[in-house]
């Protein structure tokens, strides 16, 4: 495998480049426009030019499963600590999230024994990180402390299966790939008993095998190569096999960490992986996550070039693909957050983390990502719940973007802004009233002051969601349209309702905010 593999040259360059000639020539058009017609600052003004209706298809479109969520396995291993699975409540804050993947898995996956009979009960209370910390994400060699095995029983295992059906989740679950035979290979004894488990009831589930395997060195101190990972995916995809209800179900993986220029281990990792195994897999599956959480800064929660990583990122992780023969796969996020190292206090947690977490939805679809999976529901600092199981700002936005924003990603091409960030998708296909898709125009505006955002050949009335903070960025209270976002005693949301406002001349993006806006353009692009 060549050096040169990894540095990124895209193939599309020329595309790219004459995108980039069209792009500034009609940019330099409205720019004119603009200072002649109203005499608007250009810098306060945001053009969007949609395209619609180009070959009668959409640009993208991700898994209906896209937005998902996780809850981390230390969540097990510390006995479900403040989190009852048979509290209604919960169910009515995850039903919102439908329909998804609950993805039960993180470091302490390979850590995790299946205890049928629940005689050998065994738990920690050992504080752990709910992912690989900076070990993982930055590929370094650190003192490995040690991360004790621990048992799910099966009663517990039968909860969150009845939990995630209530919920209309479907569960995603990440075995133990660490229970090895002295020869290295893997042991599947104990993932048998749960797979023979599972199947006796019916319990619908698709399936991963270890948590980011390139960083075991880092996290475990214990190594497997992606050759022998290939061939233990393969016999966890015959084991499947022999079960009529899971002869179908997904397996993915290999769930590495994010790709790192300076350094490649993981990069080589998958592609070495898919090599041997992507005939065995349904979706590849990586890690990511921007940055540090035990010390982040604000700054790096408002910074366009942060958000950036993520463009870069998918693209070395589809050169990888590319190269390794597995197009025909798609990609998924299959655990991300803003900060690794379980997120960062009181940011991660907060309004300021929304506008990473919208942009990364965006930036994903727009590339065809297929599901993006949010660690966590529940737990750390960067979780969508918080200990009393009152939804914090992330849970909202997502909750918002699960009821508007369909699959289908539109064309659109805003000109250009740091600070402004626009996508396009179809709406869902029944939304207020109407039982036919429109165009929603979303994104973010993380400067101090107010823009303007001009719909190029649209002029009438839209529906509008506004999301600000109350007061401070690091509140964890949010905002629609000036009313606090709370939910009912008994966890019932609240109506969610837009205002209607009108898009001539302009329509006006606060200043730290979020908003979605619902265009009433019945589209070719978007079908019935």
């Amino acid at each position: 495998m060549g050096e040169t593999m990894y540095h990124h040259q895209s193939s599309t360059g020329a595309v790219l480049k004459c995108s980039f000639s069209i792009n500034l020539l009609l940019y330099t058009m409205v720019v004119l426009l603009t200072i002649v017609s109203t005499g608007t600052p250009p810098e306060q003004v945001v053009h969007v030019i949609l395209k619609l209706d180009e070959e009668n298809t959409p640009f993208r479109k991700t898994n209906n499963m896209f937005l998902s969520t996780a809850l981390d396995s230390v969540l097990i291993a510390h006995g479900f600590q403040n989190f009852n699975m048979s509290d209604p409540k919960l169910v009515k804050l995850m039903k919102p999230l439908a329909p998804g993947y609950l993805r039960i898995g993180g470091n302490m996956a390979d850590r995790l024994w299946f205890d049928p009979s629940g005689k050998f009960v065994s738990k920690t209370q050992q504080v752990v990180e709910s992912d690989g910390g900076a070990c993982a994400n930055e590929e370094i060699d650190c003192d490995v402390y040690d991360r004790p095995n621990f048992t799910m029983t099966a009663k517990e295992w039968t909860q969150l299966n009845s939990l995630a059906k209530k919920a209309g989740l479907t569960i995603l679950f990440d075995i133990n790939c660490l229970i090895r035979f002295p020869n290295g290979s893997w042991n599947s004894k104990n993932a048998e008993e749960l797979i023979k488990f599972s199947a006796d009831r019916n319990f619908s589930i698709i399936w991963q095998l270890g948590n980011e395997p390139n960083a075991f060195r880092h996290v475990f101190d214990y190594e497997v190569n992606a050759t022998q990972l290939a061939k233990d995916f393969a016999k966890l995809r015959s084991i499947l096999n022999r079960y009529p209800i899971y002869r179908k179900s997904e397996l993915v993986g290999p769930d590495t960490t994010r790709p790192i220029i300076k350094r490649n281990a993981s990069m080589a990792y998958l592609h070495e992986f898919l090599l041997h195994g992507k005939n065995v897999i349904n979706a590849v599956t990586w890690h990511q996550y921007y940055f540090n959480g035990r010390n982040a800064s604000i700054s790096q929660f408002l910074d366009p070039e942060v958000f950036n990583l993520l463009q870069t990122q998918i693209g070395y992780i589809k050169d990888i693909v590319k190269s390794a023969g597995a197009t025909s796969k798609p990609i998924w996020l299959g655990e991300t957050s803003s900060a690794y190292g379980g997120g960062a206090p009181g940011l991660s947690n907060s309004f300021v983390a929304t506008f990473m977490w919208l942009d990364k939805l965006g930036i994903a679809a727009r590339n065809g990502l297929d599901v993006v999976v949010r660690q966590t529901l529940f737990g750390s600092n960067y979780s969508l719940l918080d200990e009393n199981l009152q939804p914090l700002p992330d849970w909202w936005v997502s909750v918002i973007y699960k009821r508007i924003v369909d699959s289908r990603v539109i064309p659109c091409y805003p000109t250009s802004s740091t600070t402004v960030r626009i996508y396009c998708h179809c709406t869902k296909k029944r939304i207020f009233s109407f039982y036919s898709p429109f165009v929603v125009v979303f994104g973010l505006n993380v400067k101090k002051s107010p823009m303007q955002i001009k719909i190029q050949g649209y002029q009438g009335y839209v529906w509008e969601y506004s999301l600000t903070s109350k007061g401070s960025l690091v509140s964890k209270d949010i905002l629609l349209n000036g009313e606090k976002l709370s939910l009912a005693n008994d966890g019932t949301l609240p109506d969610l309702d837009p205002v209607l406002v009108n898009a001539h001349p302009y329509l006006q993006m606060r200043p730290y905010s979020l908003t979605f806006w619902i265009i009433p353009l019945h589209t070719s692009s978007c079908p019935i």
